[in-house]
């Protein structure tokens, strides 16, 4: 209940009545999972909610964190584990689990947390408001094709950067431009061999045979190692190597 009073006075509504149906239809909706799943069947990654709030209509996605607990989507916590009932299991949660933006499931997983920090260096563009549009207003929806701590790593060490502080902001722009297709949640089944893909920083090239990757404008190859992250105003794949504009 107090979750429900929260929820409420952070989205400005006077009372449970006031939420549009639809809506609150779909954050009902992203409270399930199908299945009897335990807290003890969760580990740290995706599931898929019964939600379909999302701009195909697919299942949205939830980040499940259980390196302390069961922790959902970075913010609401399971307070009371595996409550059985006849017809399936039920967990306490101590906030409503929204739903997801693309700037939700980056900040809730930690293998992003690079990828925040270089989106959210204080001499780049808004990055965070700007993949907070919700889907159906301009430039929603978002395709994002976000790299690993371990790719930001490697990258470093390509550019012979001591951190990502050493790289400049134009280039840090242009970088991260180049991870993000505007107006379009382009799903891994919409990908096929020598296709375009024009992204906010120029086009790239994805190829699917032999497992799905990117090629930049420097002949570099990125492979998608997760794919279809769905979020309520895009989805985003995960790749392991960053992607770079066209380099001078």
């Amino acid at each position: 209940n107090a979750a429900f009073s929260a929820f409420l006075a952070n989205a400005g509504f006077a009372n449970l009545d006031a939420v549009p149906v639809d809506a609150l239809t779909q954050i009902l909706l992203n409270h399930v999972v199908q299945g009897d799943v335990r807290s003890n069947d969760l580990g740290t990654g995706y599931i898929s909610s019964l939600s379909t709030a999302t701009p195909n209509g697919n299942k949205m996605s939830m980040h499940i964190n259980t390196a302390n607990g069961v922790l959902i989507n970075g913010t609401s916590k399971v307070v009371n584990a595996d409550n059985i009932v006849d017809n399936g299991v039920i967990h306490l949660v101590d906030k409503v689990i929204g739903l997801p933006t693309i700037v939700t499931i980056a900040t809730a997983d930690a293998n992003f947390s690079t990828l925040v920090a270089a989106l959210t260096r204080n001499d780049q563009p808004d990055f965070v408001a700007t993949l907070s549009t919700a889907n159906g207003t301009n430039p929603a929806p978002f395709t994002v094709f976000a790299p690993t701590n371990e790719a930001f790593g490697n990258l470093l060490t390509e550019l012979n950067a001591p951190n990502l502080a050493a790289i400049d902001a134009a280039t840090l722009t242009a970088t991260l431009n180049s991870h993000v297709v505007a107006g379009a949640n382009v799903i891994a089944s919409q990908l096929s061999d020598n296709m375009t893909v024009t992204t906010l920083g120029g086009n790239i090239t994805a190829n699917v045979t032999g497992g799905a990757k990117l090629t930049d404008a420097n002949n570099r190859n990125s492979n998608i190692i997760a794919y279809d992250v769905q979020a309520s105003n895009g989805v985003v794949h995960v790749i392991d190597k960053v992607i770079l504009p066209a380099l001078n």
